[in-house]
């Protein structure tokens, strides 16, 4: 049991090594033809991860005691050495994008804030119909382009993956889901080593308790039905915490109740 939690350990040091707690925010801007922008923001907080890495190290050194403010000190300081030395860059967020729009949708702006332990990238973008973003694709590689490092890469590869329209001559429905990237995390920590075990999986799950997500929309029409969270303006917002992520995984019904859903009137 040991050996195995090692390997599990091993392999999920190397995958926390390059993802952190996230924030996720979708949201699209409508006009009344459809056409409109959208954007997506990505946060990346490596705080929380330092310190599960660094309690996994303690326990596989065979110290089972709870961490020191001296312990997490020490963690963060070598995690800065680390960045420090490291010669690699993250890969260009715009070259991520612009390789893998689809026709009809262009990349307006894309911003990029590092932290302290962490980065945020915003990316807007133009489209001339609102079922042409579920083609926007990052980390595009174009034939016979080298794979770049992939733990440079965006940990979500399509930012409007699910996304679903349909219209009537009277209503338009719009329906999507949120994309939950611990589970891209945890199915490359299953590839990576044998089977989680229960105190593994509770580290896994505790490095990604405070993970948000959000999306939102806004459009010129009437609301005829919706299921988001609450509603500001015109702006309708869907809100999940890591509970309600689970809840989504666990049931395709939760799907249906929890998933952004709204109909608008023409």
């Amino acid at each position: 049991m040991n050996r195995t939690r090692g390997i599990l350990a091993a392999a999920l040091l190397a995958l926390f090594a390059t993802t952190g707690c996230f924030e996720i925010e979708q949201s699209i801007e409508l006009k009344k033809d459809l056409s409109g922008t959208a954007n997506f923001k990505l946060g990346v907080d490596m705080e929380p991860m330092i310190t599960i890495m660094a309690k996994m190290q303690k326990e596989m050194g065979g110290d089972k005691s709870p961490l020191t403010k001296e312990d997490i000190a020490a963690a963060k300081a070598e995690f800065k050495k680390k960045e420090k030395k490291s010669t690699t860059t993250s890969e260009d967020p715009r070259k991520q994008a612009e390789g893998g729009l689809p026709p009809g949708v262009k990349l307006l702006d894309v911003s990029v804030d590092e932290k302290e332990f962490g980065v945020t990238t915003n990316m807007k973008f133009a489209f001339d119909k609102l079922a042409s973003l579920v083609g926007v694709k990052l980390n595009a590689k174009k034939e016979g382009e080298a794979d770049g490092d992939p733990t440079k890469k965006s940990v979500i590869d399509s930012p409007f993956q699910g996304l679903e329209i349909a219209e009537t001559a009277s209503t338009i429905t719009i329906h999507t889901k949120p994309q939950n990237p611990a589970e891209k995390v945890k199915a490359e920590a299953g590839e990576a080593g044998p089977k989680l075990d229960p105190e593994t999986e509770k580290l896994m799950n505790d490095a990604f308790k405070n993970m948000r997500i959000a999306w939102k929309i806004t459009a010129p029409f009437e609301v005829v039905s919706s299921n988001a969270t609450r509603k500001e303006g015109k702006t309708l917002i869907w809100e999940y915490d890591w509970d309600k992520l689970q809840k989504l995984a666990a049931s395709p019904k939760a799907l249906d109740d929890l998933g952004v859903s709204v109909t608008y009137k023409k």
